[in-house]
């Protein structure tokens, strides 16, 4: 009787491994199948046109420079920012807990010439910048 119900109880695990094995094989050849879930990388090949650019003034062309961002102080608005960079920002992220409002807005040059600006109730709280001349 022990012998027929370690028979059953290996015959039940081999099944049961089986029947996962083939979904396994199922998930991996459907992943092999379906497009890289990653958007990002090509995105950052989708933008050559930035290394053609001409190299004699980037930031006169994109109206990004590093006087303008030390112009840009705390407690200044939205409309201030922009007054002083020249053109709207790309919003980046926002939220809202009860009646506090954060955003993030960037600004991008060419070159990889970036101004990023946290505005906590439409009020500069935080900036940063890349590759600006």
């Amino acid at each position: 009787m022990k012998n027929l119900f370690n028979i059953g109880f290996v015959v039940l695990i081999l099944v049961v491994l089986g029947c996962n094995c083939q979904k396994f094989k199922d998930l991996a050849d459907e992943a092999k199948n379906s497009p890289s879930p990653t958007p990002y990388v090509s995105n950052t090949s989708s933008s050559p046109t930035s290394s053609s650019s001409p190299p004699s003034s980037p930031s006169s062309s994109s109206g990004l420079t590093m006087a303008k961002y030390d112009q840009i102080k705390d407690g200044m608005s939205y409309k201030e920012v922009t007054d002083i960079i020249g053109k709207e920002g790309t919003e980046q992220s926002s939220s809202k807990v009860g009646s506090t409002t954060i955003k993030t807005m960037k600004w991008q040059g060419v070159d990889y010439e970036f101004i990023f600006v946290n505005f906590t109730n439409d009020k500069v709280t935080f900036k940063s910048q890349a590759n600006l001349k």
